[in-house]
C-alpha cells in the first residue's frame, strides 16, 4: 500500500507528503480528507501522491508511524529512585505526548471505527501502556511500596484508562489547561489507588 523510496529525492518527496498529510488530516479529519487535498497541501500533482501511497489509509498509516514512535517513547519507564517521582514523571511524559498528538489521535480514532488496522494500532499502544504500568506495580508490590491485594494488571488497566481518558478531556479539545495541575492530580490519584509508601 505504500512504496519505499530508494533515492534521497524519493525519500524527501515521500517525507514531504507525510508532513503535508498530517496537517490535512488534523484540519479536515479522516472522513474529510481526500488524496487531492494532500497533493495540494504538498504542492505536488495527484499522480505524485499515488506514486507513494495507493490509498488514503496508506498515507494515514505513514503519518501514524511517527505518532506511534513518540507515544511508545513516552511510555518508557522513567529513571527515578523515588516511586512517586517516577510516577509523576511518567504522567508528565504521557500528557506531553498526548497533547502534542491529540488531534491526530482523534483522526486515528475516526479511522478505527471502520478499519481494523487502525484499531490494532490503538489497541497495541494501550496494551503496551498497561503492560509497562503493570510491571511497575508488581515491582512496587515486591518492594512493599504498594498495596499487595491489588491485581497488578487490572490496576494498571484502570489507571491507564484514567490517564488516557483524562488526557482526552484535558488536552484533546484544543483548550489550554494547566499541565502542572493535571500531573499533580493524576500522581495523587495513582498514589492513593496504590497506597504508595515512600521512604
Amino acid at each position: 500500500m505504500s512504496a519505499v523510496p530508494v533515492t534521497d529525492r524519493g525519500r524527501r518527496t515521500r517525507d514531504a507528503l507525510v508532513v503535508a498529510a498530517r496537517g490535512v488530516f488534523e484540519e479536515r479529519g479522516y472522513d474529510g480528507t481526500r488524496m487531492g487535498d494532500i497533493a495540494e497541501a504538498a504542492g505536488v500533482s495527484h499522480g505524485t501522491v499515488y506514486t507513494w501511497f495507493a490509498t488514503k489509509d496508506a498515507v494515514l498509516m505513514a503519518v501514524v508511524e511517527s505518532l506511534v514512535d513518540d507515544l511508545y517513547a513516552s511510555l518508557s519507564t522513567p529513571e527515578a529512585a523515588d516511586p512517586l517521582a517516577r510516577i509523576d514523571l511518567a504522567n508528565r511524559r504521557y500528557l506531553d505526548a498526548y497533547r502534542e498528538h491529540a488531534r491526530l489521535l482523534e483522526v486515528v480514532e475516526q479511522a478505527a471505527t471502520t478499519d481494523e488496522t487502525f484499531r490494532a494500532v490503538l489497541a497495541g499502544l494501550r496494551a503496551a501502556h498497561v503492560e509497562r504500568v503493570a510491571a511497575t506495580i508488581r515491582h512496587l508490590q515486591a518492594d512493599g511500596a504498594a498495596r499487595a491485594d491489588l491485581d497488578a494488571h487490572a490496576a494498571a488497566a484502570a489507571l491507564c484508562a484514567m490517564v488516557e481518558g483524562f488526557a482526552r478531556h484535558w488536552f484533546g479539545r484544543g483548550e489550554d489547561h494547566d499541565e502542572a495541575t493535571a500531573v499533580a492530580t493524576l500522581t495523587q490519584l495513582w498514589a492513593g489507588a496504590l497506597d504508595l509508601r515512600t521512604t
